[in-house]
């Protein structure tokens, strides 16, 4: 069998204190081919500390911030691999073991989509299925790169909308570790985690019909700042999956600040 090539792409908004460590360490292993990290419109350091590294990176800079899923879609587009993995830029230990770990269900044949999650104190998963770590074929992915680009944060739950669970492999990456928001800027991360989830909750509900009273708390949630009237509006929301993603995505880590 031919070898294959591997691009890791990088998307990087805001993360100047951590996005030296996952760009060091891909530079320093010996399974990247090419390493792509794209700036999305950072408005601190991030340009800056990834610069550093520009003799061993290809580097994408967005004028402005586009949205996780636009920054992923540019990277695959100038990605030259066969092979493509994707890694947040807030990884702080990031090793061959865990790339290793990405990749060798895509080698086997047997998947077309690796999804490797953060594990808790626990042993339990971390939101395995919005895990931004994962490994996918570039073949497989260039014709969704235009609807890809319009997801922003719910560009997970689109990628895990192309492949069925019989494509799929999750995969625990042991020892690997990222600060939740709140360590990073607890001003913000309230914010934050509401508009994320809440974005990645409306892609969800684009792929079926949702009762309308559903999509109008949605829109509450928008607007709400009081953590225990966010939990209360949560759980009046009927659809399972939705009010699951919110809980898991909102609550589940707003509990800790």
């Amino acid at each position: 069998m031919e070898k294959m090539s591997v691009s890791v792409i990088v998307p990087a908004y805001n993360e100047e204190k951590t996005v030296g460590n996952v760009l060091g360490a891909l530079v320093s292993s010996k399974f990247p081919d090419e390493i792509i990290c794209v700036n999305d419109g950072s408005t601190d350091n991030t340009l800056e500390e990834i610069e550093r590294y520009k003799d061993n990176v290809v580097i994408v800079d967005l004028k402005e911030n586009k949205g996780k899923g636009y920054a992923l879609a540019e990277g695959i587009r100038r990605a030259k691999g066969d092979i493509l993995i994707f890694l947040d830029a807030d990884l702080l230990n990031i090793s061959d073991a865990h790339l290793e770990a990405l990749l060798d269900p895509i080698l086997s044949g047997e998947y077309k989509a690796v999804l490797g999650y953060l594990v808790g104190k626990s042993g339990m998963s971390i939101i395995s299925d919005l895990t931004g770590q994962r490994a996918y074929y570039k073949k497989d992915l260039l014709a969704h790169l235009k609807e890809m680009e319009n997801t922003r944060f719910g560009v997970e739950v689109f990628l895990n909308g192309l492949y069925s669970r019989k494509e799929t492999k999750k995969v625990a990456l042991h020892g690997l570790r990222a600060p939740y928001k709140y360590e990073k800027n607890p001003q913000t991360a309230l914010n934050g985690y509401i508009t994320e989830g809440i974005e990645i909750a409306k892609i969800v509900g684009n792929k079926r019909v949702l009762p309308q009273s559903d999509f109008r708390i949605l829109k509450e949630l928008e607007d709400m700042v009081d953590l225990k009237s966010l939990e209360n509006k949560i759980r009046e929301i009927s659809d399972t999956e939705i009010r699951d993603i919110l809980e898991k995505y909102i609550l589940r880590y707003i509990r800790r600040m």
